[in-house]
């Protein structure tokens, strides 16, 4: 029932994008198929009962999203755009994304001046500004440029820039402002930006314990930044299919999740003390990573997972995961357009769909039944599982096929791990005593280093990696209607069970 409510709920929001539906007529649905619930009621009408409240849930979806959408008024900066040089005043709402040529930031437009004359202004703008001097959530910037609408896709199909802002509220963009200058006072909630600093902090901690680029993969892991990491060596893990490692993933709350039930068990703590932890601790590091919409889906499954333990209720993978992801999309429905979170979701659900089939062809193969290929074996059904649903959208926005995906997945990804906890365990050590953090960080150096020497000579041949020509969205929604069709015929038959190594992918 849980999965059905779901995915209607998710219909009913990508449905409300596309159509944009007046909201009498989703009020309407909503309350038809409310009536129909309390109508029909008996075993005869079990099927229409369901069907009623899946068309509940999409008009509630639906109206979630209309209800998400800003209101552009005659204050809005996006009608600024196109007006010539323009001075903006207001304050940096996020974490500036960083890169080695520039910094992207954010700002919350307080003031608005147009020929000398200041007026009040509101809504987001995008500005593109050099790599320094770095600025920080909350701080208050002057900005004089020019606005300009984000780029369109160029051809049908193609990645639309303007449509993805526009799905974090912003419509403008300023480019290399003129001028830009920092006033006095921050702007921003305390904490977030106390957390925020530490997290900058505990990235300078591990460029000073490390050497690159084993630096910026370890603050990759275990913080989840990646403007450090250079661009050359970005394209060895994007050519080998191994970006993924570089994010914060269900992975590392697994791990983490897995340190709590330790701890609680050695301190005795009892089961409401130890999910209360559990939830703190596991949501200040999704924000601490980030809180990206693939790390919040993480972090929501592991809520979801360590709640059903404290209340000894199973938590069979398929609800948890269209849980979470209802959960999150009920707070912010546009994280349904986020490509991390489309990725994610997409790999974890392949990994319960098609693991444990993957296995069985696995298991009856030589060399793979032979007892010292066990490691190799479940590297490469999890690769193989995972990318049976993310490849097609991997394709289609990319174009980029790794033919040394498996096997560089083979030789990463269980070494990966040991680079996090112990990349980890220097980065503690350099918060207590610097010196103490670089000898602990002779450790984690050998797995960062075959992480990444692994990663550049796989992806030094030529044929390492292909460019698939584009295709059009009508074929990758062919393509999963396919794939879903397929996985209804092998459960139907009962052949569709749940991997046993799944969690491990949250």
């Amino acid at each position: 029932m849980l999965i059905r409510l779901a995915i209607a709920w998710m219909l009913g929001i990508v449905g409300a994008d596309g159509l944009r539906p007046a909201t009498g007529w989703l009020w309407a649905a909503a309350g038809l198929g409310l009536l129909a619930a309390l109508v029909l009621r008996g075993r005869r009408l079990a099927r229409g009962r369901v069907a009623a409240l899946c068309l509940l849930c999409a008009a509630l979806g639906g109206l979630r999203y209309l209800g998400s959408l800003p209101t552009l008024g005659p204050q809005s900066v996006a009608a600024l755009v196109e007006q010539g040089t323009i001075t903006l005043q207001g304050s940096i709402a996020g974490e500036p994304r960083r890169s080695e040529e520039q910094q992207r930031v954010v700002l919350r437009v307080e003031t608005a001046t147009i020929n000398d004359a200041t007026t009040a202004a509101e809504g987001l703008a995008l500005l593109v500004l050099p790599p320094y001097p770095a600025y920080a959530y909350g701080d208050r910037l002057l900005v004089r440029g020019e606005l300009h609408q984000p780029r369109a896709a160029e051809r049908p199909g193609a990645f639309d820039y303007r449509a993805y802002l526009a799905h974090r509220g912003i419509f403008t963009i300023m480019q290399e402002p003129r001028e830009v200058h920092l006033l006095a006072g921050t702007n921003g909630l305390a904490p977030l930006a106390a957390l925020l600093a530490f997290r900058a902090h505990c990235q300078a901690i591990l460029l000073r314990t490390l050497p690159e680029p084993q630096a910026a993969l370890a603050i990759g892991v275990v913080l989840g930044i990646q403007s450090s990491i250079p661009d050359e060596v970005y394209q060895s893990f994007s050519v080998t299919g191994t970006s993924h490692i570089l994010v914060v993933s269900g992975w590392n709350f697994t791990i983490v999740a897995s340190m709590l039930g330790a701890l609680a068990a050695r301190l005795r703590l009892g089961r409401g003390a130890t999910l209360a932890l559990a939830l703190v601790v596991m949501w200040v590091y999704a924000i601490f990573t980030g809180a990206s919409a693939a790390v919040l889906r993480a972090a929501a499954m592991a809520s979801l997972a360590a709640v059903a333990r404290a209340s000894e209720r199973s938590s069979e993978p398929w609800h948890l995961l269209l849980g979470a992801c209802w959960l999150i999309s009920l707070a912010d429905p546009h994280t349904l357009w986020d490509l991390g979170f489309q990725l994610s979701a997409l790999a974890t659900a392949s990994l319960f769909a098609y693991g444990q089939p993957v296995a069985d062809w696995f298991s009856r193969r030589r060399p793979f039944t032979w007892p010292v290929m066990a490691p190799i074996s479940e590297a490469l059904v999890a690769t193989f599982a995972a990318q049976v649903l993310t490849l097609p959208l991997i394709l289609y926005q990319f174009g980029n096929l790794s033919l040394v995906s498996p096997l560089a997945n083979v030789v990463i990804v269980p070494v990966v791990p040991f680079a996090m906890g112990l990349g980890a365990l220097a980065l503690i050590g350099g918060l207590l005593w610097l010196p103490l953090g670089q000898w602990l960080a002779l450790g984690a150096w050998l797995p960062l280093t075959w992480i990444a020497e692994s990663a550049r000579l796989l992806a030094t041949p030529r044929w390492a990696a292909v460019q698939i020509p584009p295709f059009p969205l009508w074929l990758l929604l062919a393509g999963y209607t396919l794939l879903a069709l397929h996985w209804w015929w092998r459960h139907r038959r009962g052949c569709a069970t749940i991997a046993p190594h799944a969690d491990g992918a949250w």
